[in-house]
């Protein structure tokens, strides 16, 4: 009897050290694996050294395509990323379409007597095209710089060129101004002429605002498809706000998607917003 109670408390104490060792263990896995956590960047934080801007990479750019050679054709490239690897430009020219198909380029070098070609697009149809480049991001086009886009008379006269833009870092059509709060707002800006809208296409996210300029010399009143309605973004429609008449028309897109617009006193005269989130 003696030997087994003398045994029991010896027992209980192996027991009770191998509890309380036990639980320290525990402790210190869970303080730790705090530790280390604590002391990794977070998730969204910046890179070190560098700026916010810095660790922003573009998806999507425009590039004004100018007239060349009195061709009377100008317009736009929207170059947008489409999943993780593919580059898709879209060419738009506005003026008069070409009767034959029109070849069109990423050049080396820069406008207005660009280098050789780098990548090449589909021909321009109609006064538009679209391509999808492989394996190839905007920002890995933007290291490859200076390019520019080029668009040629026809597959028989290359060396005419109809139209040219420089790719370049940022938009050269936005600009920024600030309201009475002090609060940034960017705006984009649309010539209208003669030979239609410029740029054809413009990008820019929800709660952006553009700004279209008359420079026809003719009355003009911009407003969303369809023709007369109107109905595709009834907001969207000069006419019904305090800029009716005049030569300057601003809106402010507050519904992401795609836009068609027009000129209601000259419906063949037509445009689109793109509108992201």
């Amino acid at each position: 009897m003696r030997t087994t109670q003398g045994i029991a408390p010896i027992a209980m104490l192996i027991i009770a050290l191998l509890v309380i060792g036990g639980g320290a263990y525990g402790v210190k896995k869970l303080n730790d694996k705090k530790v280390g956590k604590e002391n990794q960047p977070a998730e969204n934080e910046n890179v070190p050294g560098k700026s916010v801007e810095e660790t922003k990479k573009p998806t999507t750019l425009q590039v004004k395509l100018n007239e060349q050679n009195a061709s009377g054709q100008g317009g736009q490239a929207v170059l947008v990323e489409v999943g993780t690897s593919t580059l898709r430009v879209i060419v738009n020219l506005a003026g008069k379409p070409s009767s034959v198909p029109q070849p069109a380029h990423i050049h080396l070098g820069a406008c207005p007597n660009p280098g050789a070609v780098k990548y090449p697009l589909t021909d321009v149809g109609n006064g538009a095209s679209q391509t999808d480049i492989p394996n190839l991001t905007l920002e890995e086009l933007l290291l490859e710089l200076p390019l520019a886009i080029n668009v040629h008379k026809s597959a028989a006269d290359l060396k005419a060129y109809v139209a040219c833009g420089d790719i370049l870092r940022g938009d050269a059509n936005a600009t920024s101004t600030s309201d009475a709060g002090g609060a940034v707002k960017k705006e984009t800006k649309v010539t209208y002429n003669a030979q239609g809208f410029s740029p054809k296409t413009v990008t820019i996210k929800k709660g952006e605002t553009v700004v279209f300029e008359n420079k026809t010399g003719k009355s003009a009143s911009i407003a969303s498809d369809e023709h007369p309605t109107h109905l595709l973004y009834p907001e969207f429609d000069q006419y019904k706000t305090d800029a009716r008449g005049q030569t300057e028309f601003k809106f402010t897109f507050e519904k992401a998607g795609t836009w068609k617009y027009h000129d209601h006193l000259n419906a063949s005269m037509v445009g689109t917003v793109i509108v992201t989130e």
